[in-house]
């Protein structure tokens, strides 16, 4: 028997013998990474809901068109202001609706439960501050939602001193009638009936193409920032637009129209009206109104406000 201690000599694997067997995962770490992968689930499933329902959500929300009414005013010197032009700009939320701008004569009939039979132009200067350039905005707003039977979501009014300094501000406008115009030029076209053998009519079609055309230099970020700035900084001009629900709206805009930002064609349309003279007692004599039809009226709202 030998006396020294046999060496115990540790087998190497050899290839030959096959791989090494993994030993298994234990209980608790393959439990932790089931969790893991779970929340991680979750936690995408709930990015994508938020990035589809979300905008879902707020373009559900959103009216079918936001609604700015427009106020030209005839406003001089110290004398009250009367509505000289009145328009309604339509955005549309879906892409296939119509941008359109909807012209209302200043000399439409409207029979009020207090003020009797009056042109829409007179509520504008129903006015008790003396010190105001501007008139009044919320009676002609009241009266022209009773009139189409739409809540307007906002308000624009300039006067012939603002009006000019706004074309000016963004470099002049051009107009297919009379070329590129200044300030001044652009006022005489929009507020001089006799400019026209339409008359009203005429003076209305220059003043839709005009805003047309200011509208279009407002895709412009430092002409928009400059024209904001304009309106908070000026007594001659007044904007009364709630930013957080122009905002909200403008992203159900760009949903609806998929990203794009254009403007694209603007439909013109014309309160359909028709000439009357009728007997006013407040004035003792009769005068010239522009009566609505009110069949093609319910047509009209369906059509580009509702």
């Amino acid at each position: 028997m030998s006396l020294h201690k046999k060496k115990k000599i540790k087998k190497r694997q050899s290839v030959a013998d096959g791989p090494a067997v993994e030993q298994p995962m234990s209980r608790k770490r393959m439990g932790c990474k089931r969790f893991l992968v779970k929340w991680f689930v979750i936690f995408m499933v709930c990015i994508v809901g938020v990035l589809i329902i979300v905008p879902a959500i707020i373009y559900a929300a959103q009216p079918d068109y936001y609604k700015i009414l427009i106020i030209g005013s005839d406003q001089r010197g110290t004398e009250r202001a009367r509505s000289d032009a009145i328009m309604i700009l339509s955005v549309p939320k879906k892409r296939d609706d119509p941008f359109s701008i909807i012209m209302i004569p200043r000399d439409t009939k409207i029979e009020h439960e207090e003020k009797g039979l009056q042109k829409l132009t007179h509520f504008y200067a129903m006015w008790e501050d003396e010190d105001e350039y501007l008139g009044n905005i919320d009676f002609t707003r009241e009266v022209i939602e009773d009139l189409l039977d739409v809540k307007l979501d906002g308000t624009i009014e300039v006067t012939f001193d603002s009006f000019i300094e706004i074309v000016d501000m963004v470099g002049g406008v051009d107009t297919e009638s009379e070329g590129h115009l200044d300030g001044a030029a652009a006022k005489e076209l929009v507020h001089n009936r006799f400019n026209k053998a339409e008359g009203d009519f005429g003076r209305a079609a220059a003043q839709r193409e005009v805003l047309r055309n200011l509208m279009s230099r407002m895709k412009d970020p430092v002409a928009a920032q400059q024209m904001y700035e304009y309106f908070k900084n000026t007594d001659r001009a007044r904007l009364n637009i709630n930013r957080t629900s122009a905002m909200v709206f403008g992203a159900a805009y760009i949903i609806g129209h998929r990203g794009d930002t254009s403007i694209g064609e603007v439909e013109e349309v014309v309160l359909p009206v028709s000439g009357q003279r009728i007997y006013t007692a407040s004035a003792g004599k009769e005068l010239s109104y522009q009566v609505v039809d009110e069949d093609e009226l319910i047509e009209l709202v369906e059509e580009y406000l509702r």
